[in-house]
């Protein structure tokens, strides 16, 4: 089987910044569509790829009454530790290394954005592969307005020492991000860290044509404005 490897540029370092971001209730509407949609197929078992920190995890293990294993995985070591730390169960690993199957799998937050579409071909691939007949896949992708009106224009935050500045723009098919985080020291000294991620756009049959899984539906959402600027996807397994 062919192999999927995201690449691993940005991600220690936005792993760091995640915290000042400040996109908390952003974030916590997303969780709770996708939880929503997980509900109504009463999933046994779950794996979220690019866990992250294990938000998403916690609050499904809560919510979903059906579960009985969840687990994440993620290639950002840090972002493993962090969930680890809250009682989540992740692993650092390549989903195409992970030989579980799952009735549902779980990809919140971008996370296919940030596949080439070479890099994409190689995921859906992986995806189908863990997933048990029948299973589903849930995932969230930026909109072009998503994309053009929301993610482009630089963002700063600043707490406890630190700043973080994330400069993006958008070139009609790729978001560029860099990422400075600024740490400040007990003499009032900064040290600079500096790395960079890029986002791609993807359209919902694009998605569904790497790989066999049907698309069952599309749900629209407006994040930031009266506008969607996600949609979340749900495909099938076949029997």
């Amino acid at each position: 089987m062919a192999r999927w490897k995201r690449s691993c540029v940005g991600l220690e370092l936005y792993g760091k910044i995640e915290p000042l971001l400040g996109f908390e209730e952003q974030v916590q509407r997303l969780y709770s569509l996708h939880i929503g949609i997980l509900q109504s197929w009463k999933p046994k078992t779950l794996i979220d790829i690019g866990c992250g920190s294990g938000g998403f995890l916690l609050r499904a293990n809560s919510e979903i009454s059906s579960l009985e294993r969840a687990v994440g995985v993620d290639l950002s070591e840090t972002m493993v530790a962090r969930a680890k730390s809250r009682g989540v169960e992740a692993v650092a690993t390549d989903i195409c290394d992970t030989r579980d199957r799952f009735t549902a799998a779980t990809a919140v937050f971008d996370v296919l954005n940030y596949l080439d579409a070479e890099g994409l071909e190689r995921f859906m691939g992986c995806v189908e592969a863990l997933l048990e007949p029948g299973g589903i896949f849930l995932a969230d992708i930026n909109t072009l307005y998503g994309f053009e009106e929301v993610a482009q224009g630089t963002l700063v935050r600043e707490e406890n020492e630190k700043v973080a500045i994330l400069e993006s723009q958008f070139d009609g098919e790729r978001l560029r991000t860099r990422i400075d985080l600024f740490e400040g020291d007990e003499e009032g000294c900064y040290r600079r860290e500096r790395d960079s991620v890029v986002q791609y756009l993807h359209t919902p049959d694009a998605i569904a044509d790497a790989s066999g899984l049907e698309l069952i539906q599309l749900y629209p959402v407006a994040l930031y404005g009266e506008e969607a600027d996600k949609e979340i996807l749900l495909l099938k397994k076949g029997e």
